[in-house]
């Protein structure tokens, strides 16, 4: 009877340990995306603003939103680099298309990217993403704070 007292306190023992291993595993995840979130760098457009009429050079400004809103109206200088195929059906391929495109058309060596999206969240991560993949340095790419809804210089808008 011993035996069975012993083999069912390990079966127990190794069962919690399982629960335990999938428990830490769950917590690992949360962390993973707080990781993700500090990588987010943020330029506010006040600081934008001084980028454009400084006419500093070290910065891209891409526009990933639709090119169908870039084409109404959009910050000078800014490049469409419209990310919505990723956002609308998860096909990353004409989007990674317009971000190479962009990028062989400007001298991009050595370059800050500054991404401006509708609100500064969705279009500007997928953006990140593709930037990363095509061998941009996580620490060069910048998101607009507030994205379009937040940019308040209308003198510094083209149409």
């Amino acid at each position: 009877m011993n035996k069975k007292y012993l083999s069912l306190f390990l079966v127990l023992m190794l069962m919690a340990s399982v629960f335990a291993g999938c428990s830490a595993q769950s917590d690992a995840q949360p962390q993973d995306a707080q990781q993700e979130a500090v990588e987010t760098q943020y330029m506010t457009a006040d600081e934008l603003q001084a980028v454009i009429t400084e006419g500093n050079s070290d910065y891209l400004i891409f526009d990933v939103r639709k090119q169908a809103d870039y084409d109404i109206e959009h910050i000078k200088g800014s490049i469409s680099t419209d990310v919505d195929s990723v956002i609308s059906n998860e096909d990353p391929a004409p989007a990674k298309a317009n971000m190479e495109k962009a990028l062989a058309e400007t001298d991009s060596k050595d370059k800050k990217f500054v991404l401006l999206c509708y609100s500064g969240k969705k279009y500007a991560a997928a953006g990140t993403e593709i930037l990363k993949e095509l061998g941009i340095d996580a620490a060069n790419i910048y998101t607009l704070e507030g994205g379009y809804k937040g940019w308040t210089y209308s003198d510094l808008l083209e149409k």
